[in-house]
C-alpha cells in the first residue's frame, strides 16, 4: 500500500516526536499504522495456506479476541500462579503500570488508515494488542533499550518496517547515547534471532492457555528469554 505525502509528512513529524519523548505512545502508535499497513496485508496473503490448514489460526480470526478489560478477566489472570502464562502476563502489566486498553483500539484509531480485508486489519491489531505479552514471554521489561530489544525480536519474527525503525532510532537513543555495548555487541542479534528461531506466533490463540505453565509455553514455541541481555 502507498503511504501517502500527507501520511509521510504524519509519520516525519511523529518519528520526530517520538525520539524527543520515547513515552508518547499515541505518536509510536500513529507511526506503526502508517508504516505496518502493507507488511500486514501481504502477511495476510502469505498465511493464507496456514489459515486454512490450522483450526486454532481459522478460530482466532472467525472469533476475534482482544486482549482488553471489556474482554479479558484480569482479576483472574492475576489469581494464577506467576508461572503461568496469564498469571505472568498479568504480573508483567501490574510491574510496569501498563494498560492494555492503550493498545486495544481497532485499526485506524490512530491514523485514519484502513485494510481493504478485516483479517488484515486483525492481524495488525492482535500484534499490536499481544506486545506486552511478548514482552512476559521473553522476559523483557518496559526500559527504552529493552523495546528495542523486543522490536529485533519482532523483525525476526514479523519484519515489520516499524519494527526496522524502532531498531534503527532506538539503537542510537537507547542504546549508543546509553553505551550499552553488550546490547549493541550481542543483544540485538540475539533477540533477532531469538524471534526467528520462535515457532510463528501472530496465530496463537492465547486466550486458551492462560493456565498453562509458562515453561511449557515457551518450550511449545521454542521462546528464548532476553532478560539477561
Amino acid at each position: 500500500m502507498m503511504i501517502t505525502p500527507r501520511q509521510w509528512a504524519r509519520l516525519g513529524l511523529s518519528i520526530v516526536r517520538g525520539l524527543r519523548d520515547s513515552t508518547r505512545t499515541d505518536e509510536l502508535l500513529v507511526a506503526e499504522e502508517i508504516v505496518c499497513r502493507g507488511r500486514f496485508t501481504a502477511l495476510h496473503a502469505a498465511l493464507a495456506p496456514t489459515i486454512e490448514a490450522d483450526p486454532e489460526a481459522r478460530r482466532l480470526l472467525a472469533d476475534k479476541p482482544r486482549l482488553s478489560r471489556d474482554s479479558v478477566d484480569f482479576a483472574a489472570l492475576a489469581a494464577l500462579p506467576a508461572d503461568t502464562l496469564g498469571g505472568a502476563y498479568a504480573r508483567h502489566l501490574e510491574r510496569f503500570g501498563l494498560d492494555p486498553d492503550l493498545l486495544a483500539d481497532p485499526f485506524g484509531h490512530w491514523s485514519g488508515a484502513h485494510y481493504a480485508h478485516p483479517d488484515a486489519a486483525y492481524l495488525h491489531e492482535r500484534y499490536r494488542q499481544t506486545h506486552d505479552l511478548w514482552h512476559a514471554l521473553t522476559g523483557l521489561g518496559t526500559e527504552g533499550y529493552q523495546e528495542v530489544l523486543i522490536h529485533a525480536f519482532t523483525w525476526g519474527q514479523l519484519r515489520l518496517p516499524y519494527s526496522a525503525l524502532i531498531v534503527g532510532f532506538g539503537t542510537l537513543k537507547h542504546v549508543l547515547i546509553e553505551r550499552r555495548w553488550d546490547v549493541l555487541r550481542h543483544g540485538l542479534r540475539e533477540a533477532w534471532q531469538a524471534g526467528k528461531d520462535a515457532a510463528p506466533l501472530i496465530l496463537v490463540y492465547w486466550e486458551e492457555r492462560w493456565a498453562m505453565g509458562l515453561d511449557e509455553i515457551r518450550a511449545t514455541y521454542r521462546i528464548r528469554t532476553l532478560d539477561q541481555i
